[in-house]
This record gives structure tokens, sequence and C-alpha cells, in this order.
């Protein structure tokens, strides 16, 4: 909603605006626990899975020479702190990407808005076959994408594992890492919106607003 309009409607609690940007923000949570008829579930769960291929990707990508050293000088044992900085790498580049390829696969709030505003057009069913036939056209280079993109990264993967059979195990920890960094910044994140947004609704302080506007972007 637009600030004037989340001053008149938004009444919701401090509690359920976290949960609404939980789901939101959280990929296991916005594919399996919302149903929302403007964003299809086979296109969630496509994005489900792409979100948890990339990051296995990445992880084997940033895996460098200087890790498998750091390994094999301390008996085969890969800590916590040496392997972070490879998770923080994956974590922004998955983020980046992600990102990107949400504004191919979702226009939910493009055709909320126009659904919300039919009454304003005399041409509403003409918008919307318009915008439907954008999003066809988005979700076609979406999964496109998306295919050749699995493609390399299963081949990129495979060989990554049957030159480094002994650091499998330390990849796979990685790619936990970034999952459990995105899941407990999106958790941190949505408390710092949502009070963003609960201020400026109840202080009325359109600065926060648009604000927390910005920042869900991006999470």
């Amino acid at each position: 909603m637009d600030y004037e309009e989340a001053i008149i409607y938004d009444k919701r609690n401090y509690l359920r605006m976290y949960w609404s940007f939980l789901l939101d923000s959280q990929i296991i949570l916005g594919t399996f626990c919302t149903e929302n008829y403007l964003n299809l579930f086979v296109i969630k769960l496509s994005f489900f899975v792409f979100t948890f291929q990339i990051s296995f990707f990445l992880n084997a990508l940033f895996y460098t020479d200087e890790y498998v050293s750091d390994a094999y000088h301390n008996d085969g044992v890969l800590d916590f702190i040496t392997g972070l900085p490879k998770s923080i790498y994956s974590f922004i580049a998955t983020l980046i990407t992600t990102n990107l390829l949400t504004m191919l696969s979702n226009s939910k709030s493009e055709l909320t808005e126009v659904i919300n505003n039919r009454r304003q057009y005399n041409n509403y069913l003409d918008i919307i076959d318009k915008k439907l036939s954008k999003l066809r056209k988005k979700l076609i280079v979406y999964f496109i994408l998306v295919f050749l993109l699995n493609i390399f990264f299963s081949y990129y993967v495979t060989v990554f594992c049957a030159v480094y059979r002994n650091s499998q195990k330390y990849w796979f920890y990685g790619c936990l890492e970034s999952f459990a960094m995105d899941s407990l910044i999106s958790l941190i994140a949505c408390i710092f919106i949502t009070l963003l947004r609960f201020i400026s609704i109840r202080k009325q302080i359109k600065c926060c607003y648009v604000l927390s506007n910005i920042i869900s972007i991006f999470i």
C-alpha cells in the first residue's frame, strides 16, 4: 500500500506485520506456508530449488586451493571461522542473483496494484491482458535461464565433487552455513523493517515507511 493508504487501512499489530515480512523474505516459509494466486506454487517451488542449487554451486566456486590447503595442514579439519568468508561470499552472490531472477518470476505487486485500482480504469480487462502477456514473456525468459543455469551448476558441482573428493563434507557444511546465514539475516532484518513500518504508521512518519519499503526489496 501507499503510505496514505497504510495510515488508514493497516491496523495490524507488530507480530502480524513481522510474520508478513518473514513470509516474503524466508524462502521456505514463502514457498510452503503461503497461498497467493498471483504467485503460483510451481514458480515458487522452482525458485526454491534454484536457490539451493546456486548456493551449492557458489560454495564450490569459492572453494579455492587455499581452503584445501588449510584443511590439509589441519589434519583434514576445516573449522567454522576458516570457512566463514566463503559462506559470506556465497550468500551475497546468491542474494544478488535471486533478486534479479525475482524480477522475472514475480509480478505480484504490479498485478495487485491494478486489481486494487480496477474501478479507476475503463479498460480494466485490456490492462490485465497486457500485464499477463508481459508476465508470460518474463516467465519464458525466467524458465529458460533457470534451465540453462541448472545444467551448468550440476556439471560444475559434479566435477568439483569428483576432483575434491575429500573436501565434499566441508563443501556441504559451507552450503548449510550460507543457508543458516540467510535465515538469520532475514529474521533480524524483518525485526528492523517491521519496527520501522510499525512506528511510521503509528507515529505517521513517512520517511520510516519509505525506508522500510526500500530495505524490504533487498531481503
